[in-house]
């Protein structure tokens, strides 16, 4: 017994003296390196909010092509986690460098604080100053962090306002990226963001999706429909999404552009998710959209109505061999027999892959004579059916997205707008897969010569989650869940 303690106490006091070189030696380099922050010379300032950026050792970001599931690598042994203190100086010391007479200095202690490890009352500080900061450079690098640790709104709007309304695209760049992530928590200012957006002529179509991510309502929403004679076809197309619940105002800007449902549907991916948003309840702009005639084949499944079979059925005849696939999902989404069916459980993943799935490809798709490729992404609408091992269809389910939409990476986790019908375990989902285009003419076969896959998790309770990939061209999938221990 006792040598099992000296054994404990021995090991604890190696880990304890690791800890304590670690931390011994984290102080030296920050000694050095706010030596350096505090000289007289530009290019020591400079070098010294370097090696800070350094020693705060953020993490880097997982990376890998992810377009077949992969294990997660173990984590490789980092230094012991620089104390809140060490932290907290090397912040006070970046919100000096912000404001340093130099550019090259206070670049240096922009980036500087990209790398933060992790938040505090210092940091935030930094990357307010950061953002109240009148050097464009300066604030291009500091937003790229404020977006994920936001300074409380009411420090930085007035600046992030003015800096919307310049001409210089690092100016209003980095100003709308945080002005979107601060979503509905700007729409108390959306009054002044109007008028700012209204009245620029450079770059407003990147400055009006703003106005998307906070929301309008009242004399903000008003503002923009007067305005809507003015738009573009794309901007129309951004005013209407900016809308959706505004069916009046949407009916006055249609009657003045006539091919607002048109540009509506240039922004399919956020009208479907205003279509996911409402589809529990009775909607009248819902209902306004569905009783046009200017839908397109897309907007028609994503409104799943079996009338529109029929109108998808037509189009499917000038189609070619790529997009008369994805027209057979629109119908599918509308009710139209599913056809070809894939079966998946725990004990059966996906097996289907179109001839373009990565590794692959489609050499129909290659243009023969240019070796020149686009990388970019296609959507696609998937469809199914979610059921429990006992044919009960889930009251609700949930789709993760596990991977990065250029397959970069696989740690994510983002929540994926799905329409489901509890009755029928019937699902649909409008999603983007990694595509590979083929440049030039000459292809026997239209559409992406490469594709990628969805990584996706299945979520819902009382059932064992489950992780299955959907590809392009896909047909309809029976997706069965298995309960959890208990269930």
């Amino acid at each position: 017994m006792k040598s099992a303690i000296h054994c404990f106490v021995f090991a604890l006091c190696l880990a304890l003296e690791a800890s304590c070189l670690g931390q011994s030696e984290d102080t030296d380099e920050l000694s050095r390196a706010l030596a350096l922050v505090n000289s007289s010379r530009t290019s020591d300032r400079a070098k010294g909010f370097e090696q800070l950026e350094k020693l705060w050792d953020a993490e880097s970001p997982s990376s890998g092509f992810s377009g077949t599931p992969v294990e997660k690598e173990p984590k490789s042994k980092k230094k012991p986690e620089l104390s809140d203190d060490i932290v907290d100086r090397i912040a006070k010391a970046i919100q000096a460098g912000l404001d340093d007479k130099d550019p090259k200095v206070r670049k240096a202690a922009a980036g500087a604080i990209c790398s933060a490890p992790r938040s505090s009352p210092e940091v935030v500080t930094a990357l307010t100053a950061g953002l109240n900061s009148d050097d464009a450079t300066v604030t291009w690098y500091v937003s790229q962090r404020a977006v994920k640790n936001l300074p409380p709104i009411e420090t930085v709007i007035q600046s992030l306002i003015r800096k919307l309304g310049s001409n210089d695209l690092n100016t209003y760049w980095s100003a709308s990226d945080v002005l979107k992530a601060y979503g509905m928590k700007a729409r108390p200012y959306a009054n002044q963001i109007v008028d700012v957006v209204l009245q620029s002529r450079t770059d407003r179509k990147r400055k009006m999706y703003i106005l998307c991510d906070i929301g309008l309502h009242g004399a903000a929403a008003e503002k923009l429909a007067d305005a809507a004679a003015d738009f573009t076809r794309d901007e129309l197309g951004i005013a209407a999404v900016c809308l959706l619940d505004h069916l009046q105002l949407l009916k006055q800007i249609e009657s003045q552009c006539p091919e607002t449902i048109p540009a509506l549907q240039k922004q399919m991916h956020r009208l479907y998710r205003f279509l996911c948003k409402q589809q529990s309840v009775d909607n009248e702009t819902r209902s306004w959209l569905a009783a046009s005639d200017k839908l397109l084949p897309t907007t028609m499944g994503l409104l799943r109505e079996e009338r529109f079979i029929d109108k998808i059925t037509t189009a499917e005849a000038s189609a070619n061999e790529y997009e008369r696939a994805f027209l057979a999902a629109c119908k599918r989404a509308c009710g139209a027999a599913p056809g070809e069916q894939i079966m998946v459980d725990l004990d059966h993943p996906v097996e289907f892959r179109p001839d373009s799935a990565w590794p692959e490809s489609d050499d129909r798709r290659q243009n023969k004579t240019s070796d020149g490729h686009g990388d970019g992404l296609t959507f696609v609408m998937l469809t199914g059916e979610v059921r429990g091992t006992n044919g009960v269809h889930p009251a609700s389910i949930k789709f993760f997205r596990i991977n990065n939409e250029m397959l970069l990476r696989t740690d994510q986790n983002i929540s994926e707008d799905v329409l489901y019908d509890s009755s029928t375990g019937r699902f649909v989902c409008y999603t983007s897969v990694f595509a590979a285009f083929s440049i030039g003419t000459g292809q026997s076969v239209s559409g992406p010569y490469q594709t990628g896959s969805v990584q996706m998790r299945v979520e819902t309770d009382g059932y064992l989650p489950l992780t299955l990939q959907f590809f392009d061209e896909m047909p309809d999938v029976i997706i069965t869940l298995s309960p959890q221990a208990g269930n």
